[in-house]
């Protein structure tokens, strides 16, 4: 199933929830879609049109297979242009085996690469996403965290400026989980403070993550051969791994612990890491700015253009 078949395969959300197809616990799934995104266009401003009021069994784990790449020795993305959204670090495709085809021949030009399984994705406003099948399995958190985080791509995107589209939509899909469980369950709630220790987790983690990439970063800048280079950032991927139980004693839950379970590193992996993790306290100044209100500063990150963007962002 492509693009195509999303579009013409969809059966609304409503009659869905009436006919009885589904489990009682995937239709739960899809009423908090729908109070996610009712949140999101109320209380954070967000435009949505007709998205997630359709649904569509894709029938199969992951939408589509996104595929990343980097050179073995500097920590800059491999991109590709498409018509309208730009230069972008990344490519999805429909079918897994050629997303492995292509990562397959950018290994043999010497390239890292990363495919990982996408469950939900957004068209940036060309089309209304429907709710997937592949997004009933999340977490409640992430089923919340991915409605709003596509919605924020719909609302705002800056042709070209990938890293800072994606850290946007993670900064205002976090603040907006948080509202929407104190909305529903207030402050006090088991949810709430259980969303509190896992963005903690979170912290500790990505500081965890952004040291190994600052090692790399400090490394790929030394006069030493590239030999040198690959041979070095090897012994940085074991120490990593080894070292990654260290922080456990830090973190509240085990959201994070398996992170590196079947999952090898290479700069691939990592770019795309950082891609959704980078510094966000220029989100926090801008947030504070408008009064600690979603709404006012997604209206005013609509007007912004390429060249707001700080040049911290300007790597993708």
């Amino acid at each position: 199933m492509g693009q195509l078949g999303l579009l013409t395969g969809q059966q609304r959300v409503e009659a869905i929830l009436q006919d009885g197809t589904l489990s009682e616990k995937d239709r739960k799934q899809l009423r908090l879609a729908l109070d996610a995104r009712q949140f999101a266009i109320d209380h954070i401003g967000l435009n949505a049109d007709r998205s997630y009021t359709q649904f569509v069994n894709v029938d199969r784990p992951y939408v589509v297979y996104g595929l990343s790449a980097a050179p073995q020795d500097a920590l800059k993305p491999y991109t590709w242009r498409f018509p309208i959204i730009g230069r972008v670090p990344y490519k999805g495709y429909f079918k897994k085996e050629l997303a492995l085809r292509e990562a397959e021949t950018l290994q043999d030009r010497g390239y890292d690469t990363y495919v990982r399984g996408v469950r939900a994705y957004s068209t940036l406003g060309y089309f209304n996403d429907p709710i997937l099948s592949t997004m009933l399995g999340y977490h409640e958190f992430s089923l919340i965290n991915t409605i709003i985080h596509e919605l924020v791509h719909r609302t705002v995107w800056i042709q070209g400026s990938v890293s800072f589209n994606e850290s946007f939509a993670s900064f205002v899909a976090d603040k907006g989980v948080q509202a929407y469980l104190t909305h529903r369950d207030g402050e006090n709630a088991p949810s709430y403070q259980l969303y509190q220790d896992i963005r903690a987790d979170r912290r500790v983690f990505r500081t965890y993550m952004l040291g190994i990439v600052s090692q790399l970063d400090a490394l790929y800048r030394e006069p030493i051969s590239r030999e040198a280079k690959l041979e070095r950032r090897q012994a940085i991927f074991e120490a990593a791994r080894t070292n990654y139980p260290s922080v456990f004693p830090k973190m509240k839950t085990k959201s994070y612990r398996r992170y590196f379970e079947g999952r090898q590193l290479n700069n691939a992996v990592l770019l795309s890491f950082r891609r959704y993790h980078r510094d966000t306290s220029f989100f926090e100044d801008a947030l504070t700015a408008n009064g600690g209100d979603l709404r006012r500063m997604i209206v005013a990150f609509k007007k912004l253009g390429k060249e707001d963007i700080p040049a911290s962002f300007r790597t993708r």
